[in-house]
């Protein structure tokens, strides 16, 4: 069954309310999929590009000092977070980032980003 990006993304703010943006990037820093809430202007080319860099710098940390794999990374700001972990989608190494708004739940973001990261293992997703 096909799911829309745009329908994941209308769920996933319902649920944690006051997403601003979800992305998905290859590892590589192509955007395949890209939803951002009203008035929140970014292009989505750059939140994979810098998404891509961050992570790729996450899983190098991780495996040359901590000697295990990545799982996530989360840059917290005054205004939000950006949440990123990695995932796969169509047999490609991608990244699920979400940035969310002000007083973000970040124990809810992991949970769902987590359960968004392994759905996406298996889906098909259309851009509408």
């Amino acid at each position: 069954m096909t799911t829309s990006f745009k329908n994941i993304f209308k769920n996933m703010d319902f649920k944690l309310q006051n997403i601003k943006a979800l992305n998905l990037t290859t590892a590589d820093g192509f955007t395949l999929f890209s939803e951002f809430s009203e008035g929140f202007n970014f292009e989505p080319n750059k939140l994979s590009a810098v998404t891509s860099s961050i992570t790729a710098l996450s899983q190098a940390a991780a495996k040359q000092i901590i000697k295990s794999g990545f799982k996530s990374t989360c840059i917290e700001t005054e205004s939000g977070v950006i949440f990123m972990v990695h995932t796969r989608y169509q047999n490609k190494n991608c990244i699920l980032s979400l940035i969310s708004g002000d007083d973000p739940n970040l124990g809810q973001i992991r949970y769902f980003l987590f359960n968004l990261a392994e759905y996406l293992k298996t889906a098909t997703l259309s851009a509408e």
